[in-house]
């Protein structure tokens, strides 16, 4: 533990200033989390998961700091448009990981013989794709 996150636990408020920061990695580190699952980079993706849950544990600290003060810090509130856009990402990253399990556990269906479902698929572009002629089956 730093010397500056053993303040913050004395003096919480002082561990508001790294709120922004923390948030700021945050970010950085879901960005890093999707390139990762992108290319399906496992390794990666699993190495990222601690630093990750060592950011969200500070981040979790200081909330229930400023959420226990009579008034919330301004410094916080300030936070919640950041900490929103991260959420945002992280529910990006479920559904990208749901996506390609998804694809798996078709393409184990097709190799083991069984009639598969469709899958859907996202594009570069991060929009639903879906194999020709899968449309008009659901139009009909």
């Amino acid at each position: 533990m730093t010397e500056d996150l053993r303040m913050a636990e004395v003096l919480p408020e002082v561990g508001l200033a790294h709120a922004e920061p923390l948030t700021q990695r945050l970010q950085a580190l879901l960005e890093l989390e999707f390139e990762a699952l992108k290319v399906r980079d496992l390794p990666r993706f699993e190495e990222l998961q601690a630093e990750k849950n060592s950011v969200l544990e500070q981040l979790s600290a200081l909330a229930q700091w400023a959420t226990a003060q009579a008034s919330v810090p301004q410094a916080w509130e300030d936070q919640q448009v950041l900490l929103r856009a991260c959420r945002e990402a992280h529910l990006r990253n479920i559904q990208l990981m749901q996506r390609q399990l998804q694809a798996v556990r078709g393409a184990l269906q097709a190799l083991q013989g069984q009639e598969a479902a469709t899958v859907d698929l996202y594009d570069r572009l991060g929009r639903m794709s879906r194999p020709q002629g899968t449309w008009s089956q659901h139009l009909a």
